[in-house]
C-alpha cells in the first residue's frame, strides 16, 4: 500500500486544478462554494483497500452570461486538452456536461450547465487517498 497525498494536500490540489481551469475562461466568474467534501471510498474504482477518502470542491461560476456557455465550455475543454487531461465525456449539445481526468495525478474535474437556468458549476475531486497520506498501521502480524 503506497503513500498518497494527505487530505489537506488533496484539497489544495483540487483547488489548484479549479483555479487553473478558471484562468482559461474568457470572462472572470465570481466563485461561490457549492460543495467542499470528504467522502470515504466505500467502493473504490481502483480496486484498492478501504479506509481511503476522496476529497474535492465544487463552485458555482456566477456572474457569467448563460448566452456564452458554449464559449466557456469550449475554453475549458481546450484548456484540459492542452494540459494533460483525458476527456471522459462530452455529450454536447444534449448534455452540457464535460468530465475529465488528469493523466498524471488522476484528479477528476467536471463542468455542468444546469438545464433550468444554465448556471455553471465547476468541480475537482481527488482519487482515493489516505487521510494522513499513509496507510494505517496493520495491528495483525503477517503470515
Amino acid at each position: 500500500m503506497e503513500p498518497t497525498l494527505t487530505e489537506e494536500q488533496a484539497r489544495d490540489r483540487a483547488e489548484q486544478h479549479i483555479q487553473e481551469a478558471i484562468a482559461a475562461l474568457p470572462d472572470e466568474p465570481t466563485l461561490n462554494l457549492l460543495s467542499d467534501y470528504s467522502d470515504e471510498c466505500t467502493d473504490p474504482t481502483d480496486n484498492g483497500p478501504q479506509g481511503r477518502y476522496q476529497v474535492g470542491k465544487t463552485y458555482w461560476l456566477d456572474d457569467l452570461s448563460p448566452e456564452r456557455n458554449d464559449a466557456y465550455l469550449d475554453a475549458l475543454r481546450a484548456h484540459w486538452e492542452a494540459n494533460n487531461y483525458r476527456i471522459s465525456s462530452d455529450n454536447r449539445p444534449d448534455d452540457r456536461t464535460i468530465t475529465v481526468e488528469h493523466n498524471e495525478d488522476a484528479f477528476r474535474m467536471s463542468v455542468v450547465a444546469r438545464p433550468d437556468d444554465q448556471r455553471l458549476s465547476l468541480g475537482a475531486g481527488s482519487p482515493c487517498i489516505w487521510p494522513e497520506g499513509t496507510p494505517p498501521e496493520d495491528d495483525e502480524p503477517g503470515f
